[in-house]
C-alpha cells in the first residue's frame, strides 16, 4: 500500500514484514504516545484470533498484519517502555488480546473511554460518539463485524481500521488537558493501572479457583455441593483454554449447579459412584456421556478439594443490606454529580455490593482492588457511617 491512501490527511502504511516493524518500533520508541487499536474474530473461540494491529503517531496511521509477521520482540519491547504511553479506547479487549497473542501488556496506559468518564461525558462512551462530541467528526462503524481474517482487506476496512487511530491522539490531548485542570490526573492514573493489574490477573491459574463464586445461585449449594462447583468451573477452565473453545460450550452454569446439587449428598454421605454423575438429572446428556468417568475422578479426588467460602457468593442482600446499599448509592451518585464525573465510575453496584458483604463478612471494611485508592479517598467516610451504622 502506497502513503498516498489517506485517512482524514493522514498517510495510511500497511506494515506486513517484522523488519519494516521492528525499525518501526525503534522510532517509535522516541514518541510519548502512541495509538492502538485491534480488530480480532472470537465467534466460536476461547482465545481471540488477532486479525490486526492499527497504530498511530502523529505523522502516519499504521496497519500491521499479524497474520504474516512471526518476530514481534521489537514491540514487545516497546511495551515495555515506561517512556511510552499506549493510548486506547475500551481497551480491555484489547489488553486481553496483547496479553494472550504477545505475552505482556504496556507498561502505561491511557484509555479515552475511561478519561471520558471521569469527565462525566459517559460511563462507556463509544468511540464514534466521543470523536463526533470532541472534533465533530463523523467516524463509519459499518465495518465493525466485517471479516478480519481475510486478505485482502478491502479498502472500506482499510480507512475504518485507520479511522480507529486516526483521532485517538487528539483526544487524548482534550481529555487529558480537562482531567489535568480537575485535578483528576493522579486518579486517572491509578485507575489506568487497576485496568493492567485486572487484565494480568485473567491469565493466572490462581484467579481460576475462585470463578465459583461468579456462578449465578451458587449460593443455593450445600458445602459439598459448593466444592465440586468448584473443582468443576477450574477443569471447565483448562478445558475451554486447551480446546480453544468459549466455557459455555464446554458445559453451561445451569449445567454445573445441576450436577453439584445431584452428587452433593453422596459425596457427603461417602457413597459417590460414577452413577451419581452419568444419571444426574437436568444435566446435557451428551455432556455426561463424554465426561462423567473424568469428572467421577475429579470429583472423588478429595485431596483437589479446596476451602470454600459462601461469605464471597453473590446470594441476595438481606433487607438491611439491601437499604444501607441503597444509601450507600445515593452518596456516591450525590458524590460523583458534585466533582462532574461517571456516577457509574465512581459508585458501581458491584464494587458497593462488595464492600458491605467484607463488613458482614469481617466485621470491617475491605477496600481493595477498584475500591481501593482514589475511591476510598473519596467516600471512605461517609459509605463507613452508613455500613457500620447499628453496630
Amino acid at each position: 500500500m502506497s502513503e498516498s491512501v489517506l485517512c482524514d490527511g493522514m498517510p495510511i502504511e500497511y506494515v506486513s514484514d517484522a523488519a519494516t516493524l521492528n525499525a518501526l518500533c525503534l522510532e517509535w520508541a522516541s514518541e510519548e504516545f502512541l495509538a492502538v487499536d485491534t480488530e480480532f474474530e472470537r465467534t466460536s473461540t476461547f482465545y481471540a484470533r488477532i486479525g490486526l494491529l492499527q497504530i498511530a503517531d502523529s505523522k502516519c496511521c499504521y496497519l500491521v498484519d499479524p497474520l504474516s509477521i512471526d518476530d514481534w520482540s521489537g514491540f514487545k519491547q516497546l511495551l515495555s517502555s515506561p517512556s511510552v504511553t499506549l493510548v486506547m479506547h475500551s481497551c480491555s479487549e484489547d489488553l486481553s488480546l496483547l496479553q494472550t497473542f504477545l505475552g505482556c501488556l504496556p507498561v502505561s496506559l491511557f484509555d479515552t473511554q475511561l478519561a471520558a468518564a471521569f469527565l462525566g461525558i459517559g460511563f462507556s462512551i463509544s468511540y464514534q460518539a466521543l470523536i463526533e462530541q470532541l472534533l465533530g467528526i463523523t467516524v463509519a462503524k459499518d465495518e465493525t463485524r466485517s471479516d478480519w481474517i481475510k486478505r485482502p482487506l478491502t479498502e472500506k476496512q482499510i480507512h475504518y481500521a485507520a479511522a480507529d487511530v486516526r483521532y485517538l491522539l487528539q483526544v487524548r490531548e482534550i481529555l487529558s488537558n480537562q482531567i489535568e485542570q480537575k485535578g483528576m490526573t493522579n486518579w486517572l492514573r491509578a485507575e489506568s493501572a487497576q485496568q493492567l493489574v485486572n487484565a494480568q490477573r485473567l491469565e493466572q491459574e490462581s484467579q481460576w479457583e475462585s470463578y465459583y463464586t461468579g456462578v449465578s445461585n451458587a449460593w443455593r449449594l450445600d458445602t459439598q455441593g459448593l466444592q465440586a462447583l468448584q473443582q468443576l468451573c477450574v477443569w471447565r477452565e483448562h478445558k475451554a483454554r486447551q480446546r480453544n473453545k468459549p466455557r459455555s460450550w464446554i458445559v453451561k452454569d445451569n449445567d454445573l449447579l445441576n450436577l453439584c446439587a445431584a452428587v452433593s449428598r453422596p459425596i457427603k454421605d461417602d457413597d459417590f459412584t460414577i452413577g451419581d454423575v452419568s444419571n444426574a438429572e437436568d444435566v446435557d446428556a451428551r455432556f455426561l456421556s463424554r465426561n462423567a468417568p473424568e469428572l467421577y475422578q475429579l470429583l472423588s479426588d478429595s485431596s483437589s478439594r479446596i476451602e470454600v467460602d459462601p461469605a464471597l457468593l453473590n446470594r441476595p442482600l438481606s433487607a438491611p443490606l439491601r437499604k444501607k446499599l441503597k444509601l450507600s448509592k445515593q452518596v456516591a451518585n450525590t458524590k460523583a454529580e458534585d466533582l462532574g464525573m461517571s456516577v457509574e465510575l465512581l459508585g458501581r453496584k458491584k464494587f458497593l455490593v462488595e464492600l458491605l458483604r467484607s463488613y458482614e463478612r469481617d466485621g470491617e471494611l475491605q477496600w481493595s482492588g477498584d475500591f481501593a485508592g482514589w475511591r476510598r479517598e473519596l467516600l471512605e467516610d461517609e459509605l463507613t457511617a452508613i455500613i457500620t451504622k447499628g453496630d
